[in-house]
């Protein structure tokens, strides 16, 4: 009996190391795009993915400003064409999510793996008639096929640390002694999003922070943007183009106060805003001014410690 403990406590440690073994850092790239004439190399952030076993170079969009992984239907077509086992993983007993009214169901007990580090028995939504077209003739060449949206789901639980010198993250049980310096906030959490208080003039205001708001560092709405900016100032229109199927514009102008980050002054000085009702509609249910990008963290480590609900930079 005692040998028979002996093994199984061996076995249990032997598993165990061979789960942290899996939990290696994730490469992430920056992805460029030219708007308007002029590039701007930093857009979005995207992350290797594999699918089950697919045999293909995917990619997901990581966007912490999501609060479901998703698969886009017509993006994915192709590869599950050739490999149908994935869509017959579609459960439509479990409870739907809502995309931007859009119904969809979940791909129930996926294996998923961002770049090294495996995902096991996630359900993961699949978003119907949704996602740009990949044409079949493509799908084996060895540029990467966006194919869906990583967001702060996998993560929760977790110190996420997303090392933006080094173009990488990874997640910790316990926060590693190497971050403890860093400049932490207490933030609200709901739905895996990240509410950060800045200190904006006089006043304490709350942002989201989010991945899937590369453009700008802080976007606000086109009411929240008049309690900060000057209201004679005219606005300079910044880019138009499409955000999930919806046409939109967006326009800078001079931010008049400055911010602070418990104590560290951030260098921000324009600010932009859309002209969408969703936008202020959306900032007014989630009770924040607007969204901070992570271009502005471009040179620092952010870590977003979902177990006690604090946000650092270092």
């Amino acid at each position: 009996m005692k040998y028979r403990n002996l093994l199984f406590l061996l076995f249990i440690c032997t598993n165990t190391l061979l789960g942290q073994a899996q939990n290696k850092w994730i490469k992430f790239d920056w992805h460029g795009e030219t708007i308007f004439g002029k590039y701007y190399p930093k857009v979005a952030i995207s992350i290797p993915v594999k699918i089950e076993n697919l045999p293909y170079n995917l990619c997901g969009q990581l966007d912490l400003g999501a609060t479901t992984t998703m698969i886009y239907e017509n993006s994915f077509k192709p590869f599950s064409q050739q490999y149908p086992l994935v869509i017959q993983k579609l459960d439509t007993t479990i409870n739907p999510y809502y995309l931007n009214g859009r119904k969809s169901y979940f791909l129930k007990g996926l294996n998923m793996k961002l770049d090294k580090t495996t995902y096991r028995n996630r359900n993961i939504a699949l978003i119907p008639d949704f996602g740009d077209e990949i044409l079949i003739d493509s799908i084996n060449t060895k540029t990467q096929k966006l194919i869906g949206t990583i967001a702060p789901d996998l993560f929760q639980g977790k110190i996420l640390v997303i090392d933006f010198v080094n173009n990488r993250l990874k997640t910790f049980d316990e926060l590693p002694k190497q971050y403890s310096k860093a400049n932490f906030v207490n933030v609200v959490i709901r739905k895996g999003r990240i509410k950060i208080p800045i200190l904006i003039g006089d006043s304490i205001q709350y942002v989201m922070f989010d991945t899937g708001n590369c453009l700008g560092d802080l976007l606000f709405d086109k009411e929240t943007i008049k309690q900060f900016t000057d209201l004679n100032e005219a606005p300079q229109e910044f880019l138009n183009g499409n955000t999930w199927g919806q046409s939109v514009t967006y326009y800078n102008k001079n931010l008049k106060k400055e911010v602070y980050l418990n104590n560290k002054r951030l260098n921000i000085k324009k600010v932009q805003f859309s002209d969408q009702d969703s936008d202020v509609q959306f900032n007014k249910e989630e009770k924040i001014i607007g969204l901070i990008g992570p271009v502005l963290f471009a040179d620092k480590i952010v870590i977003i410690d979902y177990k006690n609900s604090k946000f650092g930079v270092l």
